[in-house]
């Protein structure tokens, strides 16, 4: 027999598939069970609540990469309870839309900001694609309206495009149909989302005429009565207590800030703080910040602002002034209106602000100075809005209306339909150096996807 081995040798690989099976075949007999060392087995075995807890606790980016371990984190991750979940507990970042001075950027930058040490700020990036993740086709520009649960609002520039409501962390989309009112004269398109009926519904409105509401899922616009007073744009971020909220120029009553409420369907005008009297600006920035509704009231000359608070929603006696920010320009030839949007007030005090929509910088209270973040890419122009991405799915919530899925291209994983966004972590405001970009994979509902998982 030894001399057979040795005149014969075995190949080195049969050698370890036999034993291999030797060992599998033994186990089977006696009565041991080979378990696949799926990162999933152990996670399985822990309380459903601390699963919960664990996985709803994460960002997006680590989510996403998460849903590509297994099938069982895949079904955790998209049932519609851990989205819930998830999403009353995700921050809220900033999504921006550029426009570059060569070419109209298509594409938009996601940028979720956390405290880090000191000044510097954790960014976490994400890119959104029109090839992979927007449903805009063959749209030459698209204008970026709101969000709401993590799902977006896009128009097209004119009344020939179609609006959409999609979800681009899934490449999701549906197509409302043109409203009843004239495109041409109505001022903005709004998302908004009612908890009592748990549907998601389209405000439409022209200039103190007429307004229509949409609710997914019926096909049909139906009117709400007239619109009180005129609006450009929402604000950076609009909505609270199931309501979308705006400043308007043109109002005939003293309170010019208005809101809509999505369940009751019905216009409000809320007070205004009684300390400003008759006092009347050329700029007023009303803001959902922490929580709570603020507006920024501009001096004529756009030297300084006051920052008021609506510490009590509804209640004219809670607005309170709580910063002014004075002396914005050195030289009297700089007030060329600048104006200052806060966003985001940050742990360490700071309070992060746009900026003439062509960057974002953080103002510190003691110092009373600011500094940009480079959160953008460019220096050119943007329009921002509050986002916070979640696996919301429109197959959940569009109640037989078409939902579509956005192609992929040959180069980004069509032969799995695997979604693929660019995503990075960048630290702003120290000498850190970035680090470089990743590929994300949400794989969301993919057969070919699912096949491959353990």
């Amino acid at each position: 027999m030894a001399r057979e081995t040795k005149g014969n040798p075995m190949n080195p690989r049969k050698k370890v598939a036999t034993r291999a099976a030797m060992s599998s075949k033994n186990k089977e007999q006696s009565g041991e069970q080979c378990q696949p060392k799926a990162p999933c087995n152990k996670f399985q075995q822990l309380p459903e609540a601390l699963v919960l807890e664990i996985l709803s606790s994460l960002s997006i980016k680590t989510l996403l990469n998460c849903r590509c371990v297994c099938k069982d984190w895949l079904s955790i991750i998209s049932d519609p309870q851990f989205t819930k979940l998830h999403s009353s507990r995700s921050p809220v970042g900033i999504l921006i839309k550029t426009y570059p001075p060569i070419r109209k950027s298509r594409k938009l930058d996601f940028t979720h900001i956390e405290d880090c040490a000191g000044s510097d700020l954790l960014l976490e990036k994400i890119r959104f694609n029109p090839q992979n993740s927007l449903p805009i086709g063959a749209m030459p520009e698209f204008r970026l309206i709101n969000s709401c649960n993590g799902l977006l609002c896009l128009s097209g520039p004119n009344r020939d495009y179609p609006c959409f409501v999609c979800n681009p962390i899934l490449g999701e989309h549906i197509s409302i149909p043109p409203t009843n009112l004239s495109r041409n004269k109505c001022f903005f398109v709004g998302l908004g989302f009612s908890n009592g009926t748990n549907e998601y519904k389209l405000l439409q409105m022209t200039n103190g005429i007429e307004a229509e509401i949409y609710t997914i899922g019926t096909g049909v616009w139906r009117s709400v009565g007239n619109a009180p007073g005129d609006i450009d744009q929402l604000p950076f971020n609009p909505f609270l207590h199931g309501a979308l909220h705006w400043v308007s120029y043109s109002s005939t009553v003293p309170d010019f800030i208005h809101s809509f409420d999505f369940e009751r369907e019905q216009f409000q005008p809320l007070p205004v703080p009684s300390l400003l009297g008759n006092r009347f600006s050329d700029c007023y920035i009303l803001e959902v910040v922490g929580g709570c509704l603020c507006l920024s009231v501009f001096d004529d000359d756009y030297s300084k602002f006051d920052m008021w608070v609506m510490k009590e929603y509804g209640v004219q006696e809670s607005w309170t002034k709580v910063l002014v920010f004075g002396n914005l320009y050195e030289c009297p030839e700089e007030r060329i209106c600048h104006v200052y949007e806060p966003i985001m007030f940050l742990r360490n005090g700071e309070i992060l602000l746009l900026f003439n929509n062509c960057a974002v910088v953080c103002y510190n209270q003691e110092t009373k100075s600011f500094r940009e973040i480079r959160i953008t890419w460019t220096r050119s122009p943007f329009e921002a809005i509050a986002y916070s991405p979640s696996f919301v799915s429109l197959y959940n919530v569009s109640k037989g209306e078409e939902v579509k899925r956005v192609r992929r291209g040959k180069k980004l994983g069509k032969r799995s339909g695997k979604l693929l966004l660019e995503g990075s972590y960048e630290c702003a405001g120290s000498d850190m150096p970035p680090h470089k970009s990743t590929k994300l994979n949400s794989g969301y509902g993919c057969l070919a996807f699912e096949e491959g998982l353990p």
